[in-house]
């Protein structure tokens, strides 16, 4: 065998294990490509939206709160729905305080509302002034809500939506707040809060007008107006709750007369 034999064997040699190397680059590369794409079309199809819940909300409608969490740009995909709604943008509905939409399983999306309280509303002019449970002005406009209850004979000497209500008898403001946040725990709807001459507090519930008293017991006395709203259906009247007592049987109904 001649040296140029040898040499040519031995760069047969060098070159097989370099073949051999690319073929596995190669094989490595298609494995790649064939798992990225059965993720995207794993992606693209198995997440596709069947059911979508929306929970908590009252006031806002479920229209609304899809066109915030930008359902119409997922493509009915879960994953992307999921994906945008990271952080949700709701600073164009006041009546929001957060939304948080869920990935239950690749076919179901859940959006958790939360609300804000509306404890109730101060008339000014034309324009209804709606507060929370700390007298935050949550929202002011011209349309009426239903279901919120009137806090007669309160003035808003500032109405600015986010600051605090400013009214001219700050006492009596507080002491409505805490009225009409034992009638929501109660679960009571009324038209109207308002206090009388005598410096105690009323309610008017359609053609029932409930005489508190002054603040004391309260949560004792809209505790038994709740038990007495059966009886109260379809009369007219006052409520005389005023001089209530667990202890004895004090409660009187007028009639109108």
């Amino acid at each position: 065998m001649t040296d140029t034999d040898r040499e040519m064997q031995e760069s047969q040699r060098r070159k097989r294990p370099g073949k051999q190397k690319k073929k596995k680059k190669s094989m490595k590369g298609w494995l790649v490509l064939i798992v990225t794409v059965g993720l995207i079309l794993a992606v693209v199809f198995g997440c596709r939206i069947k059911t979508i819940r929306i929970t908590g909300n009252e006031r806002v409608s479920d229209e609304t709160i899809q066109t915030l969490i930008q359902y119409d740009k997922c493509q009915n995909n879960s994953l992307l729905l999921w994906l945008l709604n990271r952080k949700t943008d709701i600073s164009s509905e006041p009546l929001l305080n957060s939304i948080h939409v869920q990935l239950r399983n690749p076919q179901t999306i859940v959006v958790q509302v939360n609300e804000e309280k509306l404890s109730g509303y101060v008339q000014s002019e034309d324009e209804y002034i709606y507060v929370n449970d700390s007298g935050k002005i949550v929202l002011k406009q011209t349309e009426k809500l239903q279901d919120v209850l009137l806090l007669s004979g309160i003035t808003a000497d500032t109405a600015e939506v986010g600051e605090q209500l400013v009214s001219d008898d700050t006492g009596v403001f507080a002491d409505f707040l805490d009225i009409a946040a034992i009638l929501r725990s109660e679960a009571i709807t009324a038209d109207s809060l308002g206090k009388s001459d005598d410096g105690g507090y009323y309610i008017v519930m359609g053609k029932v007008k409930v005489l508190l008293g002054k603040d004391i017991y309260m949560e004792e006395k809209i505790s038994e107006l709740n038990d007495l709203l059966s009886k109260l259906e379809g009369l007219s009247g006052t409520l005389h709750l005023e001089e209530y007592d667990s202890t004895k049987d004090s409660i009187i109904f007028t009639k109108d007369s």
